[in-house]
Parts: C-alpha cells; sequence; structure tokens
C-alpha cells in the first residue's frame, strides 16, 4: 500500500484511549487462536469468568489441556502450603521466604525468548512470566502488591504502600522483549521531522532516552491481566524479529485485547501494516489484512489509501488477469471487515463499476446491468457510471426487438435513477424508443396506441430541445401517420402531422415532400 509502512512509523505516537478503540480496533469473532485451550480461555475471557493462570498459559503450545489443568492444581496447592508455613513469619521474612521457595521450585533457567507455560515445562523464565508467577501466588495468600512496568523490565513490589519490598526476576536490562535499535531511530527521527521534538532536543539526547521518553513515557502499573497482554505483546515482537509479520499481527490483537493501551495500540496498527506490506499475494488474507486497516483513520489512514488500495487490486486481479471469482472473494472478504459505511459504499462502487465495465466491454451489456444500477444507485451523478450504463442499454436493446419492453424498461430507469434525466444521452434513448414504438403501432395499424407514444415522444422532445434524434426516423414515423390520415381524407389531420414532424426534424426531406404532395 501507498506509503502506509513508513506512515506507521511516523504516526506512532498518536495517542489512543481505551474506550474509544477497544471495540473498534479488534474484534473477538477475528482473532486467531493456536489452540482450542486459548479459544476457550479467550471466550471466557470475554464472559469475565476467566481463571488467570489459563490466561498465561493460554500463550503457548508445549503443554496439552489436561496438563496445564494439573500444573494449575500443583500450583495452587503448593501456594496453600506455602501460605501456611510462613503465615507467622514477619512481612519481610515472609516475602523473603517466599520469593526463595518459588525461585528455587519453579524458576531454573532465565531466557530471553520465553512463555509463561515454560515454568512449567522446563523451568525456563523470564521477567514477565516470573514477575506473573509470583503475582498469581500473592494474590492467592491476599499478599498486597503491585506489578511495575519499566521500558524494557518488568517486576514486582509486595506491599507497595508500606514496607514496598521489591522482587527483581532478572536483570532490568533482560526479560522484557526490546525493540530493534532502527526501530528506535526511525521512530525518534520521525518525531523530530515532524517537529513533536526539537531540533535541540534531538541534537543534545542519546536516542535510546528520547525513545523511552516519548514511546514509553513514564513507568506505570499494571495489573495481572494487562500482564498477560505484556506477555502477548512479546509474542509478537519475537515473531516480527522472526520475520513473521502475520502471526505477529495475530499475536498483538491478542495483546490488545487484554491490555488496550495506547502503546499496545501502536505497536497493533505497525504490525498490522508490516503484515499487509509483507503480504503480496491479492487473496483473502490480504483482504482482511486491509479491511483492518480501514479502522486507524486516526492514524492518518484515510478511506481513500483503502480506496485507492482495493482500485490496484482491482486491477490486478479483474482487468489484468481477468480473475473474476478470485476478485469477487477478495471484495466480500474485505467489506465483510470494514465497518464504517461510507467505506463500504466507495468499495463497493469501485466494484460493481469495473465488474459491469468489464463485461460492457466484453459486449455483455445484460450482465453488466445489475452492476451498473448499483453503481448508480450510490452514486447518481456520477457521469461516468451513467455512461457506461446507458452504453449497456444500447448494447442490451440491439439484441431486444420488442420496443414496447424497452420502453418499460427505459420508464422504469427513469423513475428509479431521476438524475438520468439531466443526460441527454439517457433522454435521446427514451425518445428514441417512443419515436419506434409510434412508427410501428402505426403501421400495424394500431392508432390509439400510436398517438400514444406520440404523445410521449413529443413531450420528451419538448421538455429537452437539445437533443440529439435520428431525422429520417422521425421523418418516417411522422410521413406514415400523415399518409395514414390523408388516406381517411383528413387532409387537415395530416397536414398538422407534417407540421409537427418539421418541428423535430426541419429539414427532412420525406416531410417537406408530403407536405408539397398535400398542397
Amino acid at each position: 500500500m501507498k506509503k502506509i509502512y513508513c506512515l506507521a512509523i511516523s504516526l506512532l505516537v498518536h495517542v489512543i484511549s481505551h474506550a474509544q478503540y477497544t471495540d473498534s480496533l479488534v474484534h473477538f469473532r477475528e482473532l486467531t487462536f493456536y489452540s482450542d485451550f486459548e479459544r476457550e480461555t479467550f471466550q471466557r475471557f470475554q464472559k469475565r469468568d476467566v481463571d488467570l493462570f489459563s490466561l498465561f498459559m493460554a500463550n503457548g503450545s508445549l503443554l496439552p489441556a489436561d496438563k496445564i489443568i494439573g500444573n494449575r492444581e500443583k500450583f495452587y496447592s503448593y501456594i496453600d502450603l506455602q501460605g501456611s508455613e510462613t503465615a507467622g513469619k514477619k512481612t519481610e521474612k515472609r516475602v523473603k521466604t517466599l520469593y526463595e521457595n518459588f525461585h528455587n521450585k519453579y524458576l531454573m533457567k532465565y531466557e530471553l525468548v520465553n512463555h509463561f507455560e515454560d515454568i512449567f515445562y522446563n523451568g525456563n523464565f523470564n521477567c514477565v512470566s516470573a514477575t506473573a508467577l509470583y503475582a498469581l501466588a500473592f494474590d492467592k495468600l491476599q499478599i498486597p502488591y503491585s506489578i511495575k512496568e519499566e521500558p524494557t523490565h518488568v517486576y514486582l513490589v509486595a506491599y507497595p504502600d508500606a514496607e514496598r519490598i521489591v522482587l527483581q526476576t532478572t536483570s532490568p536490562l533482560g526479560g522484557y522483549y526490546t525493540i530493534s535499535d532502527a526501530f528506535k531511530q526511525e521512530f525518534v527521527k520521525r518525531l523530530k521531522d515532524q517537529k513533536l521534538i526539537s531540533a535541540q532536543e534531538y541534537a543534545s539526547k542519546d536516542v535510546k532516552v528520547l525513545f523511552d521518553k516519548y514511546y514509553f513515557g513514564e513507568n506505570k502499573e499494571v495489573t495481572l491481566q494487562q500482564l498477560a497482554g505484556l506477555q502477548y505483546v512479546n509474542d509478537a515482537l519475537y515473531k516480527s524479529e522472526d520475520k513473521k509479520p502475520e502471526e505477529a499481527f495475530i499475536q498483538m490483537e491478542k495483546a490488545y485485547m487484554l491490555y488496550p493501551s495506547a502503546r499496545v495500540t501502536q505497536l497493533l496498527y505497525y504490525l498490522g501494516t508490516y503484515a499487509f506490506e509483507a503480504h503480496k499475494t491479492k487473496d483473502s488474507t490480504h483482504a482482511v489484512l486491509l479491511g483492518k486497516l480501514a479502522r486507524y483513520k486516526d492514524f492518518g489512514l484515510e478511506p481513500d489509501m483503502i480506496v485507492g488500495e482495493f482500485v490496484r487490486t482491482t486491477q490486478e486481479l479483474l482487468s489484468g488477469s481477468g480473475k473474476k471469482q478470485q476478485y469477487e472473494q477478495y471484495y466480500t472478504t474485505l467489506t465483510n471487515s470494514v465497518t464504517n459505511e461510507k467505506l463500504k459504499n466507495d468499495l463497493a462502487y469501485v466494484y460493481n463499476y469495473e465488474s459491469g465495465r468489464q463485461l460492457y466491454n466484453q459486449a455483455k451489456g445484460k450482465e453488466a446491468l445489475p452492476y451498473f444500477e448499483k453503481t448508480l444507485t450510490l452514486k447518481p451523478d456520477d457521469v461516468d457510471a451513467q455512461s457506461l450504463f446507458i452504453a449497456s442499454l444500447g448494447q442490451t436493446f440491439n439484441t431486444q426487438g420488442n420496443y414496447q419492453d424497452i420502453i418499460k424498461s427505459l420508464d422504469d430507469y427513469n423513475n428509479r435513477f431521476t438524475s438520468l434525466r439531466a443526460n441527454n444521452h439517457f433522454n435521446a434513448m427514451r425518445a428514441t424508443a417512443y419515436l419506434i414504438q409510434f412508427h410501428t403501432s402505426y403501421a400495424t395499424n394500431k392508432i390509439a396506441e400510436g398517438d400514444k407514444y406520440k404523445t410521449l415522444f413529443e413531450s420528451v422532445a419538448n421538455q429537452y430541445p437539445d437533443l440529439t434524434l435520428n431525422s429520417e426516423l422521425i421523418g418516417q414515423s411522422y410521413s406514415n401517420a400523415a399518409v395514414y390520415y390523408y388516406r381517411k381524407g383528413q387532409v387537415a389531420k395530416a397536414k398538422q402531422l407534417l407540421l409537427s414532424g418539421l418541428k423535430y426534424a426541419p429539414n427532412n426531406y420525406e416531410l417537406i415532400a408530403r407536405q408539397r404532395m398535400i398542397h
């Protein structure tokens, strides 16, 4: 998508509120899960009936559901045991003992790339998973605590309003996955270019300092649920570094569901654009990603950019290679992901206009008409749509001999699409259809019917005097009627018909000749 990948970084500073985006950026039905256990856990989370231990275990693939349940029972039994054994100790001594006992039992080896389930699978941990372990235990033991989030680290503070006992599960330099230096440099440079960082500050401070200040902001407390979200953030960044952008975006969507902070929102947008840019094939996945990006208008992704990308997809799938079925599937998938009604209508216009145009170019005007009808419903005043619609009508009518059916269709369109009344190509088509039926009715001795269509022709011709009409057809039609009345001895009536015809075709030879003969 034109400029979207760079735009992602340049607009990451936009601060998004939870209330504004929880329901709009990520929809639960669109989440991708890697196990039944993960899906069921998130379903319970959606119903606000989730077990936090399960929520941390959901982001893994090493342990089956029965092992997870077994480890949970053992873990909480151990918590109860430690709670009773340390119940009589003083606060600091108790916290120290609990820290050491849980560390010795569960935390065997520090690994940067880590999930909570690793603790129960092989004893590997990092600061996020270890902090979660202690927080779950303290939660059960009703020991007050707070979880602190720093730019590259999280840790736990026991009794935050009193003794403030800090539990550092790893070095502050590790455990919370760091963003690459290249990302930091690009992020800070964009801020400077947008004058969100002054040239003086940019020149006087290190990139890391500026990144921490403008990206992370102040250190903050997070809940256990939000910490579970940070575990998904970590996993998304692992996958991003491994050049797996779509998997990274999938994990960041789940992170957002658990922790829809401004920073997680920024990363979600960044990884969404990264995944879209990396996915070159115009398939359903590409359509889903584009539909999701359409929700980021407040990041600068205007609807016109989404429409522009769909136009390029149209050129590739429909105009360039004729992959009509694949194009239809792409369009359906895209619009199912889009929630903005105006954007949906703009996409529908492109789809119907281009689908109709392709059929018209293949001389399939009748098949093209339903598409152009939809374009006129969406944009009644669009001249290009009107022109192709009228041209498709012409193709259709060329193979249709019954002009009464043609007139019925034209009258219906005239009533349905009133904007066509300003189009003289359409008005000329209506007038010509009336004129032909006027001629045909008189030729078959259906005089009353002929007079009806003569009146309709004259009504259109009088209302739109600038119409370009077929002079010979006018001459034949009015001459034919004049001859009928002349043979009936109604000379005055015949003369009047010839005068009327000359009003619409002043220089018509046949009308002038008939007029001379009668005189």
